[in-house]
């Protein structure tokens, strides 16, 4: 029974370890990010987290207000909720180059989304400018950096996975070898 107890450990670290393969990812939230500027956060996340040069995806903002508290007494206590209307406009960079915009427009709810495509890979630069906000109705401009490359796509998910994997062949062979070494040896005399 004692020389079976790596046939109950190897189904309990598959369990344990699965999910891990399974959320396998390159960094979380790459692409995603916020700024804050005065009394608004801006956060911009695209999914897929990285997005491939030529291949659709959806680009996300979400624009949020902090109120600020009463008194000092509670002035840590800022509460931060989605603006109900906003206008919106998105400059977009490459190597210095504007390369595109998304012209300004309204938006009923604190989030919209679109879906974009970048035709180059590379780091680009997205300027969000959110109108009708700063001081005398000036836009405040909020800096993202988005970046885009061509052959990473679900390369990190599949070397992960393989890892894991040659994790347990590793586990069982050593399994196996010590149980060949711990066997007493017989012999016919």
């Amino acid at each position: 029974m004692a020389r079976y107890w790596f046939l109950a450990v190897i189904p309990v670290l598959v369990l344990v370890l699965s999910p891990m393969i399974h959320y396998a990812s390159a960094h979380e939230n790459l692409n995603s990010g916020d700024e804050s500027i005065g009394n608004y956060e801006v956060q911009v996340a695209t999914d897929p987290e990285i997005p491939s040069a030529d291949q659709p995806f959806k680009l996300s903002f979400r624009v949020l207000n902090y109120q600020s508290a009463s008194n000092l007494l509670n002035s840590f206590d800022t509460k931060l909720s989605e603006v109900d209307h906003f206008r919106m406009g998105v400059r977009i960079y490459y190597n210095n180059e504007l390369v595109q915009t998304i012209p300004v427009q309204d938006f009923k709810g604190g989030e919209w989304s679109t879906n974009y495509e970048f035709h180059e890979s590379g780091n680009h630069v997205m300027y969000v400018d959110l109108y009708d906000v700063g001081p005398g109705g000036q836009p405040l401009s909020f800096v993202f950096n988005i970046s885009v490359l061509n052959i990473f796509g679900p390369l990190f998910q599949y070397i992960i996975s393989a890892g894991g994997m040659a994790c347990f062949v590793l586990i069982g062979w050593v399994v196996i070898i010590s149980r060949k070494k711990a066997k007493p040896k017989h012999s016919s005399v």
